[in-house]
């Protein structure tokens, strides 16, 4: 997926138990930010993110993927190796207050 791409979630089988596994992407990643249609002006940006820290969209992959896994019922491993969070103003306008 084009999107929180800092996390990377999926499911598998240990010892033939289905379960759900969430991992984080140790490598810096970009994200592709789509130019705005209604603005001739706009362009696309392509941001780095850094590896090891959540973003807003990869809180919300996250999130989604807990709920997803809870629903069918399946144990969860998270690898969670997270140095931090963002939480800049540029996230919380972009990504939290939409």
């Amino acid at each position: 997926a084009g999107w929180g791409k800092s996390v990377v979630v999926g499911r598998g089988r240990l010892g033939g138990i289905p379960m759900g596994a969430i991992a984080v992407e140790t490598r810096l990643v970009e994200q592709v930010v789509p130019a705005d249609p209604a603005d001739v002006n706009s362009r696309e940006a392509i941001l780095p993110q850094a590896g090891q820290v959540l973003f807003p969209d990869s809180s919300y992959k996250t999130a989604q993927a807990i709920k997803d896994f809870g629903k069918e019922g399946m144990p969860i491993m998270i690898f969670a190796n997270w140095r931090g969070f963002s939480g800049g103003s540029r996230d919380m306008a972009g990504e939290i207050l939409k």
